[in-house]
C-alpha cells in the first residue's frame, strides 16, 4: 500500500515540475528605454536639442516632438508646441499646428556658425511659425560647443 501511494504521487510531482515558470523581465533599462532614447534611436538625432538664432534672437528647445519657443521677451513664458517628429531625406522635422499656429522646425546635419560667436554648432536650423521664418543653428545641449 505504501508503494502504491508513492507511485500515485510520482506522476503528480512530475506535472508540478513541468509547470511553466514565469519569466521575469530583464531590467527595465535594457528592455524599455526612456521615450526620449527611443526617439533618438529611431531618427538618429538627439532627442533633446537646442536651436537658436540671432537678429531677431530666438530659441527653440526640442524634447522629442515637443518644442518650447522663446524670444528675449518671452524667456520666462515660452510658447509650447507638440507636433510630429520625423526624419525625411536626412533632415529632422518637428511640425504641427494649423493656420497662424502652424509650425515646423527643420534641422540639418551641417556645421553652422551663429554669426556672433566663434563657436561651431553641428546642425543648421530653420523654424517656421505661421508666416515667419527664422534661421539659426542647433546643438545637443548635453555636449560642449566646439570652437573652430
Amino acid at each position: 500500500m505504501k508503494y502504491s501511494a508513492v507511485l500515485l504521487l510520482l506522476p503528480m510531482l512530475g506535472l508540478v515540475a513541468c509547470k511553466p515558470q514565469a519569466v521575469e523581465p530583464a531590467a527595465s533599462a535594457e528592455t524599455s528605454p526612456a521615450p526620449a532614447a527611443e526617439v533618438a534611436a529611431v531618427d538618429d538625432y538627439p532627442a533633446v536639442l537646442q536651436a537658436a538664432g540671432t537678429e531677431p534672437f530666438w530659441g527653440v528647445r526640442v524634447d522629442g516632438a515637443a518644442l518650447a519657443y522663446t524670444t528675449p521677451d518671452t524667456q520666462q513664458n515660452p510658447r509650447h508646441f507638440v507636433g510630429v517628429r520625423e526624419l525625411h531625406d536626412g533632415l529632422l522635422r518637428v511640425q504641427g499646428g494649423e493656420g497662424g499656429n502652424a509650425f515646423r522646425l527643420t534641422l540639418k546635419r551641417e556645421p553652422c556658425s551663429d554669426g556672433m560667436s566663434d563657436l561651431t554648432h553641428p546642425y543648421t536650423a530653420e523654424f517656421v511659425l505661421g508666416a515667419e521664418t527664422l534661421r539659426g543653428c542647433a546643438r545637443d545641449p548635453a555636449l560642449p560647443v566646439e570652437a573652430p
